[in-house]
């Protein structure tokens, strides 16, 4: 067993190790993807910075139709080759059927109009007023990027073009104080990283191999921004942990293993007392049934002209018993009083509660009480408050001869009367179940029902399922009530408890049917 524990421990070890060192290169990379997005958000500002003094610029071409002067004072500023100055040179264009006619030049001489031929091509294709169109010169002896914006408006057209200067070494310096100091990277013009389109680096050794890269609309181009780490870039815990994690798992390794011989040592008592409390539960509920069972009527009493059957169908095995019963008191020869009750809970408090309401209606009745009077005197007898249960009762009085059935309620269930075919439910007027309130009154409901009919009793756990309504399960009893073509009350009650005491049914249920033979 020790040498198992060893076996497994060094295993786990093994495996955590390899899962901390992929989650901290899986963090180097997402950390690293989180810098490049940043980068890429802070080089997709330097557009609007480009574009906005050259549309302005436009704008003042197309209003003033051509005049240099506005456009000298309001881009000048931004020319030189000072530090800080943005453009290395500025033009403002004419463009008509005979080609661009240059109208101004702040600062150098734009690289772009050495090459006449290839300006007027660069100025084509400028896609639309406040668009910026951008012009790679970087393969010349002076690098620069070239920026054209095209002014608003009918003919003439007019075009700002301005230029701005690449460092011959293409090297940046990023500062200590950057939030991208600990990343080399490289910055392309376009969608891929050629060396002839290289911006900026901060490395000498391209390409750079092992990053990520993230692309930034510029103009009618794109910046190809790819990035390395220089080193860890969650600190200096994440490289050590892999071999954190290996020392605390040979640690924790020899501590199971020493476990593990304590273990065996306790799993026979363990086992002895899993065993120990298996038999007093089982002997305890075997206790409980029987308690209960023996609170049931044995046998029903016999009246002339009426066929009795009765049924208690237990719920969930592993659960504890109910307070589910009924019962049958014979009044004289032609009349008896049922009762078909629930208690609520389980356990012995429940059992005890139901054996003294069970021999309470019995005794009311010897008395000659009615159905409603009886309710009402059990009202007295139980409180919720008090003895942390409650009941649903259904008492019901037949006339054999008469072939009358008298019902009243406590909460519970309506009785279902089955006759011809067809299926009823009888429902008395509600009333409180039983150690709700006490002093309540009860009001009864009498029908007649035909020849040959059955009165089916029911708790419950017969109809009511978790998350379904309970009309559902009223529909589901009258249809196997019906379906079944019943003679007599026994087989009536095993069509009902066939087709509704499936796995669904969970609660302890009780069941009482009483068929007129004539």
């Amino acid at each position: 067993m020790s040498a198992a524990v060893a076996v497994i421990g060094l295993a786990v070890t093994g495996v955590f190790v390899w899962l901390s060192a992929s989650a901290n290169a899986h963090t180097q990379q997402h950390l690293l993807q989180t810098q490049v997005a940043e980068a890429g958000q802070v080089l997709g500002e330097v557009v609007p910075a480009i574009q906005t003094p050259l549309l302005t610029s436009a704008a003042i071409l197309g209003v003033d139709h051509g005049a240099a002067a506005p456009v000298r004072t309001s881009v000048g500023n931004d020319v030189g080759t000072t530090k800080g100055k943005l453009f290395r040179s500025v033009t403002a264009w004419r463009v008509g059927p005979a080609g661009p006619t240059e109208l101004l030049r702040i600062g150098a001489q734009p690289e772009l109009a050495a090459r006449p031929r290839r300006l007027q091509a660069f100025f084509a294709r400028i896609p639309g007023p406040r668009a910026l169109a951008v012009a790679n010169l970087l393969t010349g002896r002076a690098p620069r990027l070239g920026f054209a914006v095209e002014s608003t408006g009918t003919a003439p057209r007019y075009v700002v073009y301005a230029e701005l200067a690449v460092p011959p070494s293409r090297q940046a310096h990023v500062p200590a104080s950057s939030a991208f100091d600990r990343i080399d990277f490289a910055l392309y013009l376009g969608r891929r990283p050629v060396g002839a389109n290289l911006i900026e680096s901060t490395v000498t050794a391209l390409p750079l191999h092992g990053g990520t890269s993230v692309l930034i609309p510029f103009g009618t181009s794109d910046l190809d921004f790819v990035a390395t780490a220089k080193g860890p870039l969650g600190g200096s815990l994440l490289p050590a942990l892999p071999w954190i994690v290996g020392a605390g798992g040979l640690v924790l390794t020899a501590a199971c293993v020493w476990m593990a011989e304590w273990l065996m040592r306790r799993r026979r008592m363990a086992e002895a007392l899993a065993a120990e409390n298996h038999r007093l539960y089982a002997e305890q509920r075997s206790i409980s049934q029987t308690l209960q069972r023996s609170l049931l009527p044995a046998d029903l009493p016999r009246l002339a002209g009426m066929d009795l059957a009765a049924r208690y169908l237990p719920g969930d095995p592993a659960a504890d018993i109910g307070g589910d019963w009924y019962d049958v008191i014979r009044c004289d020869e032609r009349s008896a009083i049922f009762a078909v009750g629930d208690v609520s809970g389980r356990g012995i408090p429940a059992a005890n509660t139901m054996a003294s309401l069970h021999y309470a209606i019995r005794a009311y009745a010897a008395q000659g009480d009615d159905a409603p009077t009886i309710l009402c005197k059990l009202t007295g007898l139980l409180d919720i408050g008090r003895d942390g249960h409650f009941a649903t009762v259904l008492l019901g009085h037949v006339d054999v001869e008469d072939r009358t059935l008298t019902l009243a309620s406590a909460g519970h269930p309506p009785a279902l009367v089955v006759s011809d075919g067809g299926a009823r439910f009888v429902t008395p007027p509600p009333g409180m179940p039983i150690g709700v309130m006490p002093g309540c009154s009860y009001s009864p409901v009498t029908t007649v029902v035909p020849p040959g009919s059955s009165v089916l009793a029911y708790t419950d756990g017969l109809v009511e399922r978790r998350g379904e309504h309970l009309d559902t399960g009223l529909e589901r009893l009258r249809a196997a009530a019906t379906g079944g073509g019943a003679t007599d009350a026994a087989t009536l009650l095993d069509a009902v408890a066939r087709s509704l005491a499936t796995e669904a049914h969970a609660d302890d249920v009780a069941l009482l049917a009483l068929h007129w033979t004539r």
